[in-house]
């Protein structure tokens, strides 16, 4: 078997590598220092960057050079850690210490290793999956796959128990994240049923809590918080995290601590630190209770708990799973070790696939998705989440929906929001993203029929694509980068730029024009009064562009009051010449608000600009004042039949105007 591909265990606080050795059987490769796992510590010290056990130790000495716990922060993309002028991402820092595993790896294996599984909580959504793939790239890795932490402590353990048929639960409690996993082992096949859990809860939490009540008494004895000094934090955390070690095997421990020459002496009993932890207990308990029930298991019918993560070896822990399953959890395999394991034995499954060969092991893992995927839809007079993958559906799984259909003249591009999360409100899930599908052939309104298909892949990474059922196409799409959050949407914060035009020509001398420099003076103030998300650009037709688009108020009723008629109508112009003015403005909503009494010189072409407009997402608003107005046909222009207004007289036209303002205020 030339199995040159590994599996590695990328921790919040330790990190571990091995692979199957020629025998078939995984092991974990030690570290250059001799090590099985390695602290997933970095250190900056100047033009080096170190990893492991000396950048833990440099934690208290040089606080501001160390970065730690990065595993919560993957896929943040407002996380970054600055240092020498370079500002470093969560997946550039994690691609250091995966750097590592792999450099001392083949200083031990004697050959260069280019492909590697990478385990992720199974409760990662899709950027923390994304950005864990891309860890693994700038790290010089070909990562063949991901797998869910729980199901590769059970792949290890299924293989360590080959032939035994059992119902097995994976309590999966590392240093910064737990999951928990309920699975079948059937014969060669590990099917997982079901999986949950909480990927900001680990051991850290246990560690902080014992730091903030260290620091309370250091406070109320000495008057001075040392969590103000990030060295004396860095101390207090080490002083701790061994306190927390010693109490696993002994009922008390003695926790001193000294800062600006005072000093901090307190007896921890076990009792006391499991009283302070009890609901970080709590929470493990409710998932656990959540997953059997998503599982429809009972306690009594699971036959093994397999323990996963180094913070399983608290004894509150221990003494829970007891309590809830009425038996001692397996202690077959090291709980620090057994991830690493089971993803070696995935990498070399992969690897031996991807070659032709025999596979080293035969037996086979069947996993799930964490987290149900939906998409936005307005339903009921609100934003909704409506699924379309229900969490712990099997993966790869797809599901299709082919009843998306075009809502404008034209429409060349169709949006959607998708989230993952199980709340029907939108805002309460995690947003993937807001997705633009390009290339449709304008037809008219209706025509054109979609068929988007939602996908996890493999790695429970989210795929989606759409085919135009017109002509079999499949569409392209991309990610906007607007920077409109889905909590813009759900305020109505989407920024709004409005195009407002006027006709400026002869047929409005007089009481007119006037009335019209009233109202639009009305509909400006009214509009942008207040908001912050809504900017105006001002076009009068003859005349051209009077403002480029603003949110300077100031600066376009100015203009507006200087407008007067000078000759014909030259409509179609002064759409190509709003619609070049909104241009720019991208994943924003566009308004084109036309006022006019006559009739434009080009009616074919003002049409036509119109398509243009309603093709790229405009929308187009007509107010036509007076009683030789062609209601019919600017009723054409539009783009619903709500969107024409029409004033007998120039009297009624700030009235229109305002209501106009009020509902494009409102989001309407």
């Amino acid at each position: 078997m030339s199995n040159r591909a590994v599996g590695i265990d990328l921790g919040t606080t330790y990190s571990a590598i091995a692979q199957v050795n020629k025998h078939g059987v995984p092991e974990i490769l030690a570290n250059a220092e001799g090590d099985r796992i390695t602290p997933s510590v970095i250190l900056f010290d100047e033009d080096d960057i170190v990893v492991g056990n000396y950048a833990k130790q440099a934690a208290i000495a040089y606080p501001d050079q160390v970065v730690d716990f990065i595993k919560r922060q993957i896929g943040d993309p407002n996380y970054g850690f600055a240092y020498g002028g370079e500002v470093y991402t969560p997946e550039k820092l994690s691609s250091f210490i995966l750097a590592k595993l792999k450099h001392d790896a083949e200083m031990r294996l004697g050959h260069p290793i280019e492909e590697a599984v990478i385990t992720v909580p199974a409760y990662f959504g899709d950027q923390q999956r994304r950005a864990t793939l891309k860890a693994g790239e700038l790290a010089g890795l070909k990562v063949l796959k991901l797998i869910n932490e729980p199901t590769a402590a059970a792949f290890a353990y299924g293989l360590a128990n080959a032939g035994k048929d059992m119902k097995v639960l994976v309590f999966d409690l590392g240093g910064g994240t737990f999951d928990v996993t309920y699975a079948e082992i059937v014969g060669k096949d590990i099917k997982v049923t079901a999986t949950t859990g909480d990927h900001q809860l680990g051991g850290k939490d246990w560690d902080d809590s014992l730091i903030k009540w260290a620091a309370e008494r250091f406070v109320a004895t000495h008057g001075i918080d040392p969590l103000d000094d990030i060295a004396a934090y860095h101390d207090l955390r080490q002083k701790c995290v061994s306190a927390k070690l010693t109490l696993t095997r002994r009922p008390k421990v003695n926790l001193f601590f000294d800062y600006e020459g005072k000093i901090l002496r307190e007896e921890v009993t076990r009792e006391m630190f499991e009283e302070l932890t009890s609901p970080l207990v709590a929470r493990c308990e409710a998932l656990t209770l959540d997953v059997l029930q998503d599982a429809n298991a009972e306690a009594s019918e699971v036959d093994v708990v397999l323990l996963a993560g180094g913070s399983t070896r608290m004894p509150r822990v221990r003494k829970l799973i007891e309590n809830m399953f009425n038996q001692a959890a397996a202690t077959d395999i090291n709980p620090d070790e057994c991830v690493a394991l089971g993803a070696a034995l995935t990498a070399a499954l992969e690897s031996a696939r991807l070659s032709g060969e025999a596979p080293p092991v035969d037996i086979r893992t069947h996993d799930v998705t964490s987290h149900s995927l939906g998409m936005v839809v307005f339903k009921d007079g609100e934003l909704k989440n409506s699924q379309i993958i229900r969490r712990n559906t099997r993966i790869p799984c797809e599901r299709t929906r082919d009843n998306y259909v075009t809502t404008h003249e034209g429409q060349s591009t169709m949006d959607l929001w998708l989230v993952q999360g199980e709340s029907t409100n939108p805002t309460e899930c995690n947003a993937l993203g807001h997705f633009e599908f390009y290339g449709i052939p304008p037809r008219p309104a209706g025509d054109t029929r979609l068929a988007v298909t939602f996908r996890y892949n493999a790695n429970g990474i989210v795929e989606v694509e759409a085919i135009d059922l017109n002509n079999g196409q499949t569409l392209g799409h991309r990610l906007s980068d607007s920077g409109i959050s889905l909590d813009d949407v759900t305020r109505d914060q989407v920024p709004m730029h409005i195009a407002l035009l006027m006709d400026c020509s002869g047929s409005m001398y007089g009481q007119s024009i006037t009335a019209a420099r009233k109202s639009a003076a009305s509909f400006v103030s009214k509009t942008m009064g207040g908001q912050t998300n809504r900017k105006l650009s001002l076009v009068a037709f003859p005349g051209g562009l009077k403002t480029p688009v603003t949110d300077n108020k100031d600066q376009i009723l100015t203009a507006v009051n200087g407008l007067s008629p000078i000759g014909s109508t030259p409509m179609a112009l002064g759409l190509a010449q709003a619609r070049a003015s909104l241009k720019a403005s991208t994943g924003v909503q566009k308004i084109y608000v036309v006022l006019t009494d006559g009739h434009p010189d080009d009616p074919a072409g003002t049409l036509e600009e119109c398509n243009r407009i309603r093709r790229t997402g405009g929308r187009i608003i007509t107010i036509g004042v007076g009683q030789q107005v062609q209601q019919d046909y600017l009723r054409s222009l539009c783009s619903s039949a709500n969107d024409y207004h029409h004033c007998d007289e120039p009297l009624d036209l700030e009235g229109t105007f305002i209501n106009l303002a009020t509902e494009l205020s409102d989001g309407a």
